[in-house]
């Protein structure tokens, strides 16, 4: 992988959509897989940003995620729900996925990052129950990540995958991760307030422990190893 990478958010929700905007603000490549019609309020978030090109939609049940290789770790695949649909306009993520379509309609799109949503949690090499650092970092799958329910703990969970796909957020080790995956440990009883409190906690550990590396852009390892 050269440059920043490619980002796939499945699903398009108000929480993906709120997810998708905040990584697009960083500066990423986004393509965002709705499977059937976009839900008019998604639509009309993405549209008020601008981020209503980044949207592929995808007839239902034809989304799927696989592996593709250590150069480009995912594909995802679908049908497209409109084939006749010009990318002229679209995003260049968005566009490139369309033209990985092809004339078989299967293959959409290669990426260096995938998001899932709750609705898509089930597409990813784990399932719907893996563990994740922070409810986030996917730790079954390097370079998954998932983004919660809710559109306002999303968008902040979508700007933290962007500082770190960015080199500008170091998580810690994985281990590390793997035996702690609460955000420091603590509780989230107190809703959405409280986690969103807790993430701009960890933000700014792994602010500083980026500029303590340099600011590197990471480098997806080829797997994390979940705590027993």
């Amino acid at each position: 992988m050269t440059g920043l990478p490619r980002v796939a958010v499945l699903g398009v929700d108000a929480a993906t959509a709120a997810a998708t905007i905040s990584l697009v603000d960083g500066g990423l490549a986004v393509a965002a897989f709705s499977p059937g019609p976009v839900p008019p309020a998604a639509h009309a978030r993405l549209a008020a940003y601008g981020c209503a090109d980044q949207v592929v939609a995808v007839s239902p049940d034809t989304l799927r995620l696989a592996a593709a290789g250590p150069a480009a770790p995912f594909e995802v695949h679908g049908v497209r729900a409109d084939p006749r649909t010009s990318a002229t306009s679209a995003s260049p993520a968005a566009a490139g996925a369309a033209e990985g379509a092809g004339a078989g309609g299967d293959l959409l799109g290669v990426f260096d990052a995938v998001v899932l949503g709750d609705a898509t949690a089930r597409l990813g090499p784990g399932g719907p129950d893996s563990p994740r650092f922070g409810g986030v970092f996917d730790l079954a799958a390097a370079w998954v990540f998932h983004v919660s329910d809710s559109p306002e703990l999303a968008g902040a969970q979508g700007r933290w995958i962007g500082e770190y796909l960015r080199g500008r957020y170091a998580p810690p080790e994985p281990a590390a991760m793997s035996a702690r995956p609460a955000l420091l440990g603590r509780s989230t009883r107190g809703g959405v307030r409280a986690e969103l409190a807790e993430l701009d906690r960890e933000l700014r550990a792994g602010h500083a422990r980026a500029a303590g590396i340099g600011y590197r852009l990471p480098t997806p390892p080829a797997r994390l190893t979940p705590a027993p």
